[in-house]
């Protein structure tokens, strides 16, 4: 086991799509907090990362942490592979579990927002709802592709149960150690409260003052050309990778990829295929709803 007092002390484990980049933003101004650079190191998620042990895994993202009170991290797929993520988390930490922060956020708002997410990344090229009918074959027939990687691609129903990932991880780990949030609380009008909740669960000074963020906004790549070269496999990648450290490497590329995105308004979800969603995800909602003491029920009926 890696040395405990370098292991992150707390998770934010998802769900994709709804605030983790906001929540990891806010976190990053309390001075008590630590947050690696990298927002998502896909430790417990990714079979080949895991592999690489608790070790590597510190050393790579918390070395310089032991002076802070809360060290974290905000991987949304932890959430989205529960069912293999919830043991290995149990496996590393042993006695000593992390706190876990799990946000949620309307399933069926969830559903296409990632569905632009991954026509931003070019992965999607059909339409959402020929996108959603083609997602049971897709995510079936690579399975085993999608779990070893930790992927979340093409989850666009997937992702939004979150009832069922969040029993993988209660069923391991107490009740107390899990604070939930709802997008919402996230708001200008609910914010200091929430974070105040929040300070409060990481046991670090809750009179920290922030300010808002605007994280994840609406983009589409300025040049798709640029984008796929930044996030796939290239010659120019390799040579990099064997002459610049990881920290580095990581920077250059999200300095580029700011840069090449600009704003994009998509169009409003249609109300027929949203009334479908609402009924695939309403026990779901309701589950959920229970198991996080939260009243649900606009998302049942899309207010």
């Amino acid at each position: 086991m890696a040395n405990v007092n370098l292991l992150p002390n707390f998770l934010i484990i998802g769900a994709a799509k709804s605030g983790t980049t906001a929540l990891y933003d806010l976190l990053k101004q309390h001075p008590q907090v630590y947050l690696p650079f990298d927002k998502e190191p896909l430790f417990f998620s990714r079979d080949d990362y895991f592999a690489q042990g608790a070790d590597w895994y510190v050393e790579r993202y918390f070395k310089d942490s032991e002076s802070f009170r809360a060290r974290g991290e905000a991987t949304p797929h932890y959430l989205y592979w529960a069912e293999k993520v919830a043991p290995r988390i149990a496996q590393t930490f042993g006695t000593r579990p992390p706190k876990f922060i799990a946000i949620f956020r309307d399933p069926v708002q969830r559903a296409y927002s990632w569905y632009w997410n991954m026509v931003r990344e070019g992965f999607e090229t059909l339409p959402f709802e020929a996108a959603l009918e083609a997602e049971p074959r897709i995510l079936k027939d690579r399975r085993d592709e999608f779990e070893s990687f930790g992927l979340m691609t093409f989850g666009y129903v997937r992702g939004g149960r979150y009832a069922t990932q969040l029993e993988s991880y209660l069923s391991l780990f107490p009740r107390e150690r899990f604070l939930f949030l709802l997008q919402d609380d996230l708001k200008a009008a609910h914010l200091d409260a929430t974070m105040r909740r929040v300070f409060a669960f990481l046991e670090v000074d809750t009179e920290v003052p922030v300010h808002e963020v605007t994280s994840n906004p609406a983009v589409m790549p300025r040049s798709r050309f640029v984008h796929t070269l930044l996030h796939r496999g290239s010659k120019l990648k390799e040579w990099a990778k064997q002459r610049l450290p990881y920290g580095l490497r990581y920077r250059i590329k999200q300095t580029l990829t700011e840069t090449n995105m600009q704003t994009y308004d998509y169009p409003p979800l249609d109300s027929k295929i949203a009334a479908r969603l609402r009924e695939t995800f309403a026990d779901e909602v309701q589950r959920l709803s229970s198991l996080i003491g939260r009243d649900l029920s606009h998302w049942l009926v899309g207010k």
